[in-house]
Protein backbone atom coordinates (compact mmCIF):
# COMPACT_ATOMS: atom_id res chain seq x y z
CA UNK A 1 0.00 0.00 0.00
CA UNK A 2 2.62 2.13 0.74
CA UNK A 3 4.42 1.85 -2.40
CA UNK A 4 1.52 2.25 -4.21
CA UNK A 5 0.89 5.61 -2.27
CA UNK A 6 4.04 7.06 -3.28
CA UNK A 7 3.71 5.84 -7.02
CA UNK A 8 0.62 7.87 -7.36
CA UNK A 9 1.90 10.66 -5.44
CA UNK A 10 4.57 10.78 -7.71
CA UNK A 11 2.74 10.64 -10.91
CA UNK A 12 0.11 13.26 -9.98
CA UNK A 13 3.22 15.52 -8.76
CA UNK A 14 5.04 14.77 -12.21
CA UNK A 15 2.20 15.80 -13.92
CA UNK A 16 1.15 18.89 -12.02
CA UNK A 17 4.74 19.99 -12.90
CA UNK A 18 4.62 18.87 -16.22
CA UNK A 19 1.23 21.25 -16.83
CA UNK A 20 2.02 24.09 -14.99
CA UNK A 21 5.41 24.82 -16.47
CA UNK A 22 4.12 24.79 -20.04
CA UNK A 23 0.84 27.24 -18.51
CA UNK A 24 4.01 29.44 -17.21
CA UNK A 25 6.00 28.67 -20.52
CA UNK A 26 2.73 30.01 -22.53
CA UNK A 27 2.14 32.81 -20.35
CA UNK A 28 5.92 34.53 -20.34
CA UNK A 29 6.65 33.31 -23.70
CA UNK A 30 3.94 32.56 -26.06
CA UNK A 31 5.58 30.57 -29.20
CA UNK A 32 4.39 31.80 -32.45
CA UNK A 33 1.46 29.46 -34.31
CA UNK A 34 3.40 27.30 -36.61
CA UNK A 35 1.59 27.59 -40.08
CA UNK A 36 1.97 24.19 -41.69
CA UNK A 37 0.51 24.93 -45.11
CA UNK A 38 2.23 27.80 -45.61
CA UNK A 39 5.72 26.01 -44.80
CA UNK A 40 4.44 23.61 -47.68
CA UNK A 41 4.14 26.69 -50.25
CA UNK A 42 6.93 28.33 -49.61
CA UNK A 43 9.09 25.35 -49.76
CA UNK A 44 8.14 24.89 -53.39
CA UNK A 45 8.69 21.63 -53.28
CA UNK A 46 5.02 20.28 -53.12
CA UNK A 47 5.65 17.21 -54.60
CA UNK A 48 8.68 15.50 -51.90
CA UNK A 49 6.72 16.77 -48.76
CA UNK A 50 3.79 16.47 -47.08
CA UNK A 51 2.45 18.25 -44.33
CA UNK A 52 2.88 15.04 -42.03
CA UNK A 53 6.76 15.38 -42.73
CA UNK A 54 6.11 19.17 -42.08
CA UNK A 55 4.64 18.43 -39.19
CA UNK A 56 7.16 16.17 -38.26
CA UNK A 57 9.74 19.03 -38.56
CA UNK A 58 8.01 20.71 -35.28
CA UNK A 59 9.79 20.00 -32.14
CA UNK A 60 8.57 17.60 -29.41
CA UNK A 61 7.09 19.97 -27.24
CA UNK A 62 5.02 21.15 -29.72
CA UNK A 63 4.04 18.29 -31.07
CA UNK A 64 3.43 16.24 -27.70
CA UNK A 65 3.92 18.33 -24.50
CA UNK A 66 1.85 21.38 -25.93
CA UNK A 67 -1.36 19.64 -26.82
CA UNK A 68 -1.64 17.05 -23.97
CA UNK A 69 -0.08 19.96 -21.55
CA UNK A 70 -3.03 22.07 -23.18
CA UNK A 71 -6.18 19.55 -22.98
CA UNK A 72 -5.05 18.93 -19.13
CA UNK A 73 -5.61 22.51 -18.46
CA UNK A 74 -9.01 22.94 -20.00
CA UNK A 75 -10.22 19.71 -18.04
CA UNK A 76 -8.85 20.99 -14.99
CA UNK A 77 -10.60 24.44 -15.33
CA UNK A 78 -14.13 23.05 -16.71
CA UNK A 79 -13.92 21.48 -12.77
CA UNK A 80 -14.03 24.92 -11.14
CA UNK A 81 -17.16 26.75 -10.77
CA UNK A 82 -18.67 28.77 -13.54
CA UNK A 83 -20.08 31.96 -11.41
CA UNK A 84 -16.59 33.83 -11.61
CA UNK A 85 -16.40 33.29 -15.35
CA UNK A 86 -17.19 36.71 -16.32
CA UNK A 87 -15.00 38.43 -13.72
CA UNK A 88 -11.87 36.45 -14.46
CA UNK A 89 -12.48 37.34 -18.14
CA UNK A 90 -12.89 40.92 -17.34
CA UNK A 91 -9.35 40.88 -15.09
CA UNK A 92 -7.66 38.90 -17.71
CA UNK A 93 -8.90 41.56 -20.58
CA UNK A 94 -7.49 44.30 -18.21
CA UNK A 95 -4.35 42.79 -17.68
CA UNK A 96 -4.27 41.87 -21.39
CA UNK A 97 -3.64 38.53 -21.51
CA UNK A 98 -6.61 37.85 -23.23
CA UNK A 99 -4.22 36.50 -26.70
CA UNK A 100 -2.16 33.96 -24.77
CA UNK A 101 -4.51 33.19 -22.12
CA UNK A 102 -8.26 32.05 -21.64
CA UNK A 103 -10.46 31.79 -18.26
CA UNK A 104 -10.52 27.69 -18.72
CA UNK A 105 -6.36 28.13 -18.83
CA UNK A 106 -6.27 30.22 -15.67
CA UNK A 107 -8.74 27.94 -13.69
CA UNK A 108 -6.27 25.12 -14.95
CA UNK A 109 -3.57 26.69 -13.57
CA UNK A 110 -5.38 27.49 -10.13
CA UNK A 111 -6.30 24.02 -9.60
CA UNK A 112 -3.01 22.95 -10.93
CA UNK A 113 -1.06 25.13 -8.34
CA UNK A 114 -3.30 23.94 -5.43
CA UNK A 115 -2.86 20.47 -6.41
CA UNK A 116 1.40 20.67 -6.98
CA UNK A 117 1.90 22.49 -3.41
CA UNK A 118 -1.15 20.52 -1.90
CA UNK A 119 0.77 16.94 -3.03
CA UNK A 120 4.15 18.07 -2.92
CA UNK A 121 3.75 19.66 1.03
CA UNK A 122 1.56 16.40 1.97
CA UNK A 123 4.50 14.35 0.57
CA UNK A 124 7.08 15.98 2.28
CA UNK A 125 5.38 16.07 5.89
CA UNK A 126 4.72 12.37 5.28
CA UNK A 127 7.83 11.25 4.36
CA UNK A 128 9.36 13.04 7.60
CA UNK A 129 6.91 10.43 9.49
CA UNK A 130 6.92 13.02 11.48
CA UNK A 131 2.81 13.35 11.49
CA UNK A 132 -0.33 11.48 11.06
CA UNK A 133 -2.24 10.98 8.01
CA UNK A 134 -5.15 12.86 9.72
CA UNK A 135 -2.83 16.00 10.00
CA UNK A 136 -1.02 15.65 6.52
CA UNK A 137 -3.96 15.64 5.30
CA UNK A 138 -5.19 18.69 6.63
CA UNK A 139 -1.64 20.35 5.98
CA UNK A 140 -1.89 19.46 2.24
CA UNK A 141 -5.31 20.71 1.61
CA UNK A 142 -4.79 24.04 3.33
CA UNK A 143 -1.78 24.39 1.46
CA UNK A 144 -3.41 23.49 -1.56
CA UNK A 145 -5.78 25.96 -1.21
CA UNK A 146 -3.05 28.85 -0.36
CA UNK A 147 -1.32 27.81 -3.63
CA UNK A 148 -4.24 27.97 -5.76
CA UNK A 149 -4.31 31.57 -5.07
CA UNK A 150 -1.03 32.26 -6.51
CA UNK A 151 -2.12 33.21 -9.73
CA UNK A 152 -5.16 35.35 -8.63
CA UNK A 153 -2.29 37.14 -6.72
CA UNK A 154 -0.52 37.65 -10.00
CA UNK A 155 -3.43 38.32 -12.17
CA UNK A 156 -3.61 41.61 -9.78
CA UNK A 157 -0.09 42.07 -9.90
CA UNK A 158 0.01 42.01 -13.86
CA UNK A 159 -2.99 44.23 -13.87
CA UNK A 160 -1.91 46.95 -11.49
CA UNK A 161 1.49 47.06 -13.39
CA UNK A 162 -0.54 47.78 -16.73
CA UNK A 163 -2.57 49.95 -15.35
CA UNK A 164 0.51 52.12 -13.73
CA UNK A 165 1.85 52.01 -17.11
CA UNK A 166 -1.16 53.10 -18.97
CA UNK A 167 -1.83 56.30 -16.51
CA UNK A 168 2.15 57.21 -17.18
CA UNK A 169 1.91 56.88 -21.20
CA UNK A 170 -1.25 58.87 -21.33
CA UNK A 171 0.22 61.97 -21.05
CA UNK A 172 2.59 62.26 -24.16
CA UNK A 173 0.30 59.47 -26.33
CA UNK A 174 -2.30 63.02 -25.77
CA UNK A 175 -0.23 65.36 -26.51
CA UNK A 176 1.25 63.39 -29.78
CA UNK A 177 -2.34 62.96 -30.97
CA UNK A 178 -2.81 66.62 -30.43
CA UNK A 179 -0.16 67.37 -32.63
CA UNK A 180 -1.45 65.28 -35.02
CA UNK A 181 -5.44 66.77 -35.14
CA UNK A 182 -3.49 70.27 -35.07
CA UNK A 183 -1.80 69.12 -38.54
CA UNK A 184 -5.10 68.05 -39.79
CA UNK A 185 -5.53 64.32 -38.90
CA UNK A 186 -8.42 62.77 -37.72
CA UNK A 187 -8.95 61.46 -34.30
CA UNK A 188 -8.45 57.91 -35.58
CA UNK A 189 -5.41 58.54 -37.92
CA UNK A 190 -3.90 60.22 -34.71
CA UNK A 191 -4.22 56.79 -32.82
CA UNK A 192 -2.49 55.12 -35.81
CA UNK A 193 0.69 57.63 -35.51
CA UNK A 194 1.01 57.03 -31.50
CA UNK A 195 0.59 52.99 -32.34
CA UNK A 196 3.38 53.21 -35.15
CA UNK A 197 5.74 54.97 -33.02
CA UNK A 198 5.68 53.80 -29.20
CA UNK A 199 4.72 50.01 -27.77
CA UNK A 200 3.22 49.92 -24.54
CA UNK A 201 -0.02 48.89 -23.09
CA UNK A 202 -2.25 52.35 -23.97
CA UNK A 203 -0.73 51.47 -27.90
CA UNK A 204 -1.94 47.70 -27.62
CA UNK A 205 -5.54 49.27 -26.41
CA UNK A 206 -5.76 52.08 -29.34
CA UNK A 207 -4.76 49.27 -31.84
CA UNK A 208 -8.03 47.27 -30.25
CA UNK A 209 -9.81 50.15 -30.41
CA UNK A 210 -8.82 50.79 -34.39
CA UNK A 211 -9.43 47.02 -35.09
CA UNK A 212 -12.73 47.25 -33.51
CA UNK A 213 -13.45 50.34 -35.47
CA UNK A 214 -12.50 49.07 -39.36
CA UNK A 215 -14.76 45.67 -38.17
CA UNK A 216 -17.60 48.17 -38.04
CA UNK A 217 -18.04 49.28 -34.48
CA UNK A 218 -18.77 52.65 -33.62
CA UNK A 219 -15.95 55.00 -32.87
CA UNK A 220 -17.41 56.45 -29.23
CA UNK A 221 -18.56 52.66 -28.69
CA UNK A 222 -14.89 51.11 -29.00
CA UNK A 223 -13.42 53.88 -26.86
CA UNK A 224 -15.82 53.59 -24.33
CA UNK A 225 -15.22 49.35 -24.10
CA UNK A 226 -11.60 50.13 -24.01
CA UNK A 227 -12.42 52.87 -20.86
CA UNK A 228 -14.31 50.07 -19.22
CA UNK A 229 -11.84 47.18 -19.90
CA UNK A 230 -8.34 48.74 -19.15
CA UNK A 231 -10.71 50.16 -15.39
CA UNK A 232 -8.22 52.96 -14.99
CA UNK A 233 -10.78 56.27 -14.16
CA UNK A 234 -8.51 58.86 -15.95
CA UNK A 235 -9.04 56.81 -19.09
CA UNK A 236 -12.64 56.48 -18.34
CA UNK A 237 -12.73 60.01 -17.85
CA UNK A 238 -10.58 61.09 -21.38
CA UNK A 239 -13.18 59.01 -23.14
CA UNK A 240 -15.80 61.05 -21.34
CA UNK A 241 -14.50 64.02 -21.92
CA UNK A 242 -14.21 63.28 -26.34
CA UNK A 243 -17.94 61.47 -25.91
CA UNK A 244 -19.17 65.33 -24.83
CA UNK A 245 -17.30 67.09 -27.47
CA UNK A 246 -18.50 64.59 -30.34
CA UNK A 247 -22.53 65.22 -29.18
CA UNK A 248 -21.65 68.98 -28.78
CA UNK A 249 -19.39 69.68 -31.81
CA UNK A 250 -16.21 70.96 -29.84
CA UNK A 251 -12.99 70.45 -31.51
CA UNK A 252 -11.22 67.97 -30.73
CA UNK A 253 -7.98 69.51 -30.99
CA UNK A 254 -8.77 71.66 -28.20
CA UNK A 255 -9.90 68.95 -26.03
CA UNK A 256 -6.39 67.11 -26.40
CA UNK A 257 -4.03 69.09 -24.81
CA UNK A 258 -6.53 69.71 -21.72
CA UNK A 259 -6.79 66.38 -21.21
CA UNK A 260 -2.98 65.71 -21.36
CA UNK A 261 -2.81 68.69 -18.61
CA UNK A 262 -4.91 66.73 -16.50
CA UNK A 263 -3.49 63.63 -16.82
CA UNK A 264 -0.06 65.33 -15.80
CA UNK A 265 -2.15 66.80 -12.90
CA UNK A 266 -3.26 63.29 -11.91
CA UNK A 267 0.49 61.39 -12.06
CA UNK A 268 1.62 64.76 -10.27
CA UNK A 269 -0.64 64.01 -7.50
CA UNK A 270 -0.41 60.52 -7.64
CA UNK A 271 3.33 60.52 -7.02
CA UNK A 272 2.93 62.83 -4.30
CA UNK A 273 0.53 60.69 -2.40
CA UNK A 274 2.95 57.98 -3.03
CA UNK A 275 5.91 60.08 -1.26
CA UNK A 276 3.32 61.07 1.48
CA UNK A 277 3.08 57.38 2.12
CA UNK A 278 6.70 56.50 1.98
CA UNK A 279 7.26 57.52 6.00
CA UNK A 280 4.21 55.02 6.94
CA UNK A 281 5.58 52.02 5.16
CA UNK A 282 9.08 52.92 6.60
CA UNK A 283 7.86 52.40 9.92
CA UNK A 284 7.78 48.71 10.21
CA UNK A 285 11.06 47.86 9.10
CA UNK A 286 12.53 50.79 11.42
CA UNK A 287 11.02 49.57 14.31
CA UNK A 288 11.53 46.00 13.83
CA UNK A 289 13.90 45.33 11.72
CA UNK A 290 16.46 48.29 11.92
CA UNK A 291 15.74 49.64 15.51
CA UNK A 292 16.54 46.52 17.77
CA UNK A 293 19.67 45.53 15.90
CA UNK A 294 21.09 49.27 16.49
CA UNK A 295 20.06 48.96 20.19
CA UNK A 296 21.81 45.72 19.49
CA UNK A 297 24.88 47.38 18.68
CA UNK A 298 25.08 49.80 21.48
CA UNK A 299 23.91 48.64 24.07
CA UNK A 300 25.11 44.88 23.51
CA UNK A 301 28.94 45.95 25.13
CA UNK A 302 26.89 46.91 28.10
CA UNK A 303 24.59 44.11 29.25
CA UNK A 304 27.21 42.07 30.70
CA UNK A 305 28.03 45.01 32.95
CA UNK A 306 24.60 46.26 33.66
CA UNK A 307 23.86 41.94 34.69
CA UNK A 308 27.16 41.81 36.55
CA UNK A 309 26.07 45.17 38.41
CA UNK A 310 22.09 43.47 38.92
CA UNK A 311 23.84 40.74 40.33
CA UNK A 312 25.92 42.15 43.22
CA UNK A 313 22.69 44.14 43.96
Amino acid sequence: MLAGAQVIISLVVGLSVLALITGVRAIVAPGEPVDHLQQFLDSGSGASLTLRDLEMRASFYQRVVRPVSAAILQRLGRLAPQRNIEELHRKLATAGLLATLNVVDLLGLKILCGVFLGVLAAAVIYLSKSQSLIVVGGLGVLIGLLGSMLPNLWLMTRIKSRQRDILRAMPDALDMMSICVNAGLGLQGAMQIVCENWDNPLVEEFTRVLAEVRLGRGTMEALESMGQRTGVKEVMSFVLSLSMAYQLGVSIAKVLPIQAEQMRIARRQKAEETAREAAIKMLFPLVFLIFPAMFAVILGPAIPQLMETMGTL
